[in-house]
């Protein structure tokens, strides 16, 4: 492994470390109450709006001089440890409140923005390294033409570090849940929200604490991995047959589950239809459908090959997993590329049990390049 190889390593471990500091939360969420926001009740101010005050300015000043140091020959300003903030707090609303099962948006003027209604969708675990946090999530129900932008919403609990700043960091957006938490362009974003009538002092103090492993996320935030994942990609070492499959397309199939002993279970069969678009490396392969799921691949002339794992959180059964994997043909249709897939996969229960096989049949056919 050479030396750039090695460092970009050591950085996305580096930054997995101190995104647990910041997100080590307390236990768990421990409310019952029948409103789903319930543990966020309150009134909430946007640290992001407060980072342009004077006070920040020597957290600044030790962020860059932590960055400088960490990279040996750093060239990072204070400008840069500013902006590098206001990214990772980055929001087009003010200050926030909860109440029951509203959400309440307001303008930096004070004023109400929008106010939205939401159920909760359940909780997602997240690793980094050998730990674990829990996103806690939160889907639209109201039908008010001003909230659809926060259709989605992703909150940490509620917590504070070494009896600093009691604050919570969340997300949102209109895409999906899966796309909030694993976007890879997401990694250092993370709106953050202190208790009502924290004062600059306490913010300026609790990120004073943290100036040194904000100056190393900063260092970090700039490791190609975190950016374009293809950046140093290399089409040199690409096989001579590559068949450009990039682009939208339709998809029609069908799916069955089979139990243990093998059997098929006919209250599964299932017709599916919808859209894939592929991304394409050269030989490499990114799949998003319209759902938010991503399957990642390869192909060399007309064999194409996807899969995927993951976890979700199902109601009364905990945790739980899957993996799929497909294997197919690409041939050339009236109207551009038409992908044959096979699909096997396995469903598993919290203690990664096997609960069911599957297999499935699906016929891309593209519709848009």
């Amino acid at each position: 492994m050479d030396k750039t190889k090695r460092r970009s390593t050591i950085i996305v471990v580096l930054t997995s470390v101190l995104l647990l500091g910041v997100l080590a939360l307390s236990t768990g969420i421990s409310s019952e109450d029948s409103s789903p926001l319930n543990d966020w009740n309150g009134t909430w101010l946007n640290v992001g709006t407060t980072l342009d005050d004077p006070a920040m300015d020597t957290v600044y000043e030790a962020m860059t001089d932590a960055a400088n140091a960490a990279a040996g020959d750093g060239t990072f300003t204070t400008d840069d440890a500013s902006s590098f903030l206001q990214a990772m707090h980055e929001s087009n609303f003010g200050d926030f409140g909860i109440a029951g099962n509203t959400a309440t948006y307001y303008n930096t003027d004070k004023t109400v923005k929008c106010e939205c209604e939401y159920e909760s969708a359940g909780v997602e675990t997240v690793a980094f390294g050998e730990e674990e946090f829990n996103w806690y999530k939160f889907a639209l129900t109201s039908e008010d033409a001003t909230c659809p932008e926060y259709m989605y919403l992703i909150f940490t609990e509620v917590h504070s570090h070494e009896e600093g700043m009691e604050h919570f960091h969340m997300r949102y957006g209109n895409t999906s849940f899966d796309d909030l938490i694993n976007n890879t362009g997401y990694a250092m974003w993370y709106p953050t929200f202190a208790v009502e009538g924290t004062t600059m002092e306490t913010v300026a103090d609790g990120y004073a604490e943290g100036a040194e492993m904000m100056g190393a996320m900063m260092l970090a935030s700039q490791s190609p991995s975190l950016k374009d994942p293809w950046e140093n990609f290399d089409p040199a070492f690409l096989p001579a047959e590559i068949i450009n499959i990039s682009g939208t397309y339709a998809k029609t199939g069908e799916g069955i589950f089979l139990d243990l002993e093998g059997n098929f279970i006919p209250a599964f069969l299932e017709q599916v239809t919808g859209t894939h678009t592929i991304e394409q490396h050269g030989s490499l392969l990114k799949v998003t459908d319209d759902e938010g799921t991503i399957s990642q691949g390869s192909t060399i002339g007309n064999n194409i090959m996807l899969s995927n794992a993951g976890y979700t959180e199902v109601e009364g059964m905990g945790k739980i997993g899957f993996e799929s994997v497909a294997t197919g043909m690409i041939e050339e249709g009236t109207q551009g590329p038409e992908i044959f897939l096979n699909w096997i996969w396995r469903i598993y229960d919290s203690d990664d049990n096997l609960l069911f096989n599957g297999a499935g049949t699906q016929v891309l056919k593209r519709t848009e390049e």
